[in-house]
């Protein structure tokens, strides 16, 4: 897959950031795929992997750890030290070792083999499981310390708790807890999970969802879906960032500021 060089310098965070781009987390990040993308506002501080693929929907607050080949949908949290897209080794093969798909590893062939670095390199077998993509649904809570394993898909408001470990798919609005993750209930009545999938109401502003009493999840429902029905609201139609957007940050950050009435406060 393609990749997108970056350079993004420190006045290139404290602009985005005023326009509802928050992305520490790609200070040391030197490309992105073609295919990244990211909605804004939202906010990144977790580390993402040089050379990822990430797809980030708006209002996500990405608070700490390391991201690599995730798609996350809206309105999810992710708390520090939560490890997401980590590398797999084939156990299958002759070796573990990294070295035997990816032979330019630290530049070992060019080190040891160098008369034969491009024969190696055209001989070596692809390891299609190294790093599959993480799927995040819309809504999800992902608690302090978490490892989700390469290729999971957590579903539409689930909520895994502190140093859970998930090596397998969520089913939505589950909670999970423990090392080996499992389902310990739902977080709401069943009765309510097949309405909350239906509303999709991630497809939309929170700010345009607050006649609804988002403490009682029924009645918040009802107001939500009257609201749809009638045509009161319309989806949140969110600035799309792609990886090509940011190296060019400065007018990325311009266009951003467009999108909404007033900057936020300049970033420390």
């Amino acid at each position: 897959m393609g990749q997108i060089q970056l350079d993004l310098k420190n006045q290139d965070f404290s602009r985005l950031a005023e326009a509802g781009l928050r992305l520490p987390g790609l200070r040391e990040v030197k490309s992105l795929t073609q295919s990244s993308r990211i909605e804004a506002p939202t906010t990144i501080i977790a580390t993402v992997t040089t050379g990822a693929e990430i797809h980030v929907g708006a209002f996500c607050s990405l608070s700490g750890g390391t991201l690599n080949n995730v798609r996350i949908g809206r309105y999810t949290s992710i708390a520090a030290g939560t490890v997401i897209g980590v590398h797999e080794h084939p156990t299958d093969w002759l070796t573990t070792s990294r070295t035997s798909y990816w032979p330019q590893v630290y530049g070992w062939d060019e080190l040891v083999a160098p008369d034969r670095a491009a024969e190696i390199r055209a001989g070596k077998r692809a390891f299609t499981k190294s790093c599959p993509i993480t799927e995040i649904g819309n809504d999800v809570w992902i608690g302090q310390g978490c490892f989700i394993k390469s290729g999971v898909k957590i579903g539409h408001g689930a909520i895994i708790g502190a140093r859970a470990l998930v090596t397998k798919d969520v089913p939505p609005y589950a909670v999970v807890l423990g090392a080996p993750g499992r389902v310990v209930r739902t977080r709401v009545p069943e009765a309510l999970i097949d309405r909350l999938l239906a509303s999709e109401w991630w497809r939309y502003s929170i700010y345009d969802l607050f006649a609804a009493p988002f403490d009682d999840i029924a009645r918040a429902l009802d107001v939500i879906e009257d609201r749809i029905a009638e045509g009161a609201i319309k989806p949140y139609a969110a600035p799309v960032i792609t990886a090509s957007d940011l190296t060019e940050p400065q007018l990325l950050a311009a266009r951003l500021a467009a999108n909404f009435s007033r900057p936020l406060a300049k970033a420390s």
